[in-house]
């Protein structure tokens, strides 16, 4: 398994998704993006990359701040989920938003091209030492970046869903399924072993970065019913990958004991849970 079919059959598993992502987990991640923007100050003119994009929350988000005048670029490796950022662009009349796909090991800007840095649940997608390299890099000084992503956090609902899962995964994966189980694996690392403040602090200011500033944030999350949190959690790579290498009439059994299990979790406001989120400031 090399680094470069990992990175391939990821793209391939959000393309699958691209869609059920917008669909059901942006709504969801949109307040804690706004929680993003709130820690910076972006400026009208300003150059800013939004690297791993996704479907373009993050960017469109950006836009209105740096105005007509400035340029949000949002790179992503899955060329589908692009495709939603710029027809949401286009929607919007945000002609100063631009989506490419790149790799954020090796972005194909030149030095010192961004006034702002900024990037949400992608990391963990990574080899975190080189995206945060190839970040410092293409900042001007003075720049900031701005990280978030995901903590070990308590998720009862979605370790329900799991322990459903488990019971029927198949033990022979195909190559993709296998590659999806060891990005899953790399992210549970980064999640366990990498997303403390006083680590990526260090890493940071090693990589030259100053004032930097890293925290623990809790988002009090909530979606409408058993439903809706399915489809969210559907939306998981390593979700939709393990569910595809299934019969149709086992992801519906696994989907009914989920249900089970998520029935001690739902009141009269739907699903709730909460999100423990690395937030990171730095600056060059």
């Amino acid at each position: 398994m090399t680094d470069s079919s990992m990175k391939q059959t990821l793209a391939e598993i959000y393309d699958d998704l691209a869609l059920d992502y917008e669909h059901a987990v942006v709504p969801v991640f949109r307040p804690i993006a706004k929680r993003l923007i709130q820690l910076i100050d972006l400026r009208p003119g300003w150059q800013v990359l939004d690297a791993g994009t996704g479907t373009g929350l993050v960017a469109l988000l950006s836009a209105p701040r740096v105005g007509k005048t400035g340029k949000v670029i949002g790179v992503d490796g899955a060329e589908k989920m692009l495709e939603v950022a710029r027809e949401k662009a286009y929607k919007f009349g945000f002609t100063q938003c631009e989506f490419r796909s790149g790799d954020l090991e090796a972005l194909d800007f030149a030095d010192a091209q961004f006034n702002a840095v900024l990037s949400q649940f992608v990391l963990h997608h990574t080899d975190p030492a080189k995206s945060l390299r190839e970040f410092h890099r293409v900042l001007m000084p003075g720049g900031a970046l701005v990280i978030q992503d995901w903590m070990e956090s308590p998720n009862p609902p979605n370790v329900a869903l799991f322990d459903a899962l488990n019971k029927y995964r198949v033990t022979e994966p195909d190559e993709s399924l296998a590659i999806a189980r060891a990005q899953s694996e790399r992210a549970w690392n980064f999640r366990v072993h990498y997303a403390k403040p006083e680590r990526i602090e260090k890493e940071l200011k090693e990589l030259g970065f100053e004032r930097v500033e890293a925290r623990e944030e809790k988002h009090n999350m909530r979606v409408a019913n058993v439903d809706a949190f399915i489809a969210m959690a559907s939306a998981a790579p390593v979700v939709r990958a393990e569910f595809k290498a299934l019969s149709a009439e086992t992801r519906a059994e696994i989907i009914r004991e989920a249900r089970r299990g998520f029935a001690s979790f739902e009141t009269s406001n739907g699903i709730e849970w909460t999100y423990h989120v690395l937030a990171v400031v730095a600056h060059k």
